[in-house]
């Protein structure tokens, strides 16, 4: 079954044009041109990814995306016209999972879709870990799909984010490089462009360490080394 794609784009031309290119490439897809008219399709049809616009013309896409995030797990990818910094980190904070600055690369599209679906996909038995982990900020439950505080109140990871922290988990005291992190998580090249990395990684920080003890460390220039010091 060919899987399922949300397009939330208000331009009636580029919709079309990027609906054709992803039907040409196999996938199934239905369009929204605006925030409300996507709310009411997200909550009626489940959806393998959505691709959501930043500016529509009833909301912000990035509110769109909280909303979602709230009720599901699926996979968004932001495509802007904005190539600004604080955009993207607004965006990739508010749960999305990528960011593509248009005009759209068609190949690098389908390649970042693939990918995000593929990552949602994955066996949490492929980290041939533990089911139960404990360390000194937080624990995680792999079976439950459950991250704690020491406090045991739940952490509430995006997707990207969970995967990333079992990653980490995974190769504790390794230098894992932004370009390594990317193909493994996003299972294609990351194309130079680490920003999404760093977002994820900055986000993932602040939740899982409040105590600021460096459990995940910024090796500047190279990667990041996750230790439970």
């Amino acid at each position: 079954m060919n899987s399922s794609v949300l397009l939330v784009e208000d331009d009636v031309d580029l919709s079309y044009i990027i609906k054709f290119n992803l039907e040409s490439a196999g996938y199934n897809v239905e369009t929204a041109y605006n925030g409300m008219e996507s709310m009411k399709m997200v909550k009626n049809s489940k959806y393998d990814l959505i691709l959501l616009d930043v500016l529509l013309p009833d909301t912000n896409g990035t509110e769109i995306c909280k909303h979602i995030r709230h009720e599901q797990n699926t996979p968004i990818i932001f495509v802007s016209c904005i190539d600004d910094k604080d955009i993207m980190i607004d965006a990739l904070e508010k749960g999305g999972d990528d960011y593509i600055v248009k005009p759209v690369d068609y190949a690098e599209l389908i390649a970042r879709i693939e990918a995000n679906i593929r990552r949602v996909k994955m066996d949490c038995r492929k980290y041939n870990i533990k089911r139960k982990l404990s360390f000194k900020q937080f624990s995680v439950d792999i079976d439950r799909r459950v991250v704690e505080n020491i406090h045991g109140e739940e952490i509430d990871l995006s997707p990207t984010e969970y995967q990333l922290l079992l990653k980490f988990i995974r190769h504790p005291g390794e230098l894992l490089l932004y370009n390594d992190l990317y193909s493994s998580i996003w299972e294609s090249d990351s194309l130079g462009d680490i920003r999404t990395v760093m977002v994820h990684i900055s986000n993932l920080r602040k939740k899982i360490d409040s105590g600021k003890t460096g459990v995940i460390e910024t090796v500047r220039g190279a990667g990041y080394i996750f230790d439970d010091k």
